[in-house]
């Protein structure tokens, strides 16, 4: 952040250095109306306020940038963004605040790039819900450079991981049949409940399509009869 904001830091390192000065004078002198009545007191406050002000109003702007280019850290508080970035070069430092970045992702499954595991780059193989589900990526995310753009291949990574999580959910919904039990344990809920409602789409579609072409009235029974059994897997 320092080099980003090179002027404000020093600014701020300025202020900070006078605040200190100030404190020191105070504790010395303990009495109140002397330790207020410093020469230029209240100017040099004044200027250090103004100075903070301007300071934060450059910090925002700075930090508006980084949220343009990752929307989801408007989800996330100045303070919380602050740390992030503070520890760019540590990628774990994300962990505590991706609940709040994605919906239900409590941790990236992250591993050291080599057989060194000392220092190095790190990628990302996986991410866990709070339900302890486990999706490994179809692509590892190495995890180098600006904290806000390798978010935007983690997320990227994510809907395509999904996507074809879901086709291949689909595929093994159609070999499953009626007998569920083992398939709900093999794919995480979220795969789950959306193939299951395409599923249950498509059969109602097809069913209330042969009383509109043939008059087979039976058809949205016959579903119904095989869908009552399966609902309660769900």
């Amino acid at each position: 952040i320092r080099k980003q904001l090179p002027r404000e830091s020093a600014e701020f390192d300025d202020v900070n250095h006078n605040w200190k000065t100030i404190m020191d004078s105070l504790s010395k002198d303990n009495n109140a109306l002397r330790g207020t009545h410093q020469a230029n007191m209240l100017e040099r406050l004044n200027d250090m306020n103004n100075k903070l002000e301007d300071i934060q109003k450059s910090l925002d702007m700075y930090l508006e940038t980084k949220r343009q280019i990752f929307p989801r850290f408007y989800f996330l508080s100045n303070d919380d963004l602050l740390e992030i970035l503070g520890q760019s070069r540590n990628p774990t430092a994300v962990q505590p605040h991706l609940k709040k970045c994605f919906d239900n992702i409590v941790q990236l499954q992250m591993e050291k790039i080599g057989i060194d595991s000392k220092g190095g780059k790190m990628e990302a193989v996986a991410m866990f819900s709070a339900d302890g589900e486990k999706v490994e990526f179809n692509t590892q995310v190495t995890l180098e450079g600006p904290v806000e753009a390798w978010l935007c291949d983690i997320e990227d990574t994510m809907r395509v991981t999904l996507r074809q999580q879901l086709k291949l959910c689909r595929v093994a919904l159609k070999k499953a049949g009626t007998k569920r039990d083992k398939w709900t344990k093999e794919w995480p809920g979220q795969l789950l409940i959306t193939t299951s409602q395409m599923q249950w789409t498509q059969d109602c579609t097809k069913a209330l399509s042969m009383i509109k072409d043939r008059g087979d009235k039976k058809s949205l029974k016959s579903i119904k009869k095989k869908k009552v059994p399966t609902a309660t897997l769900r």
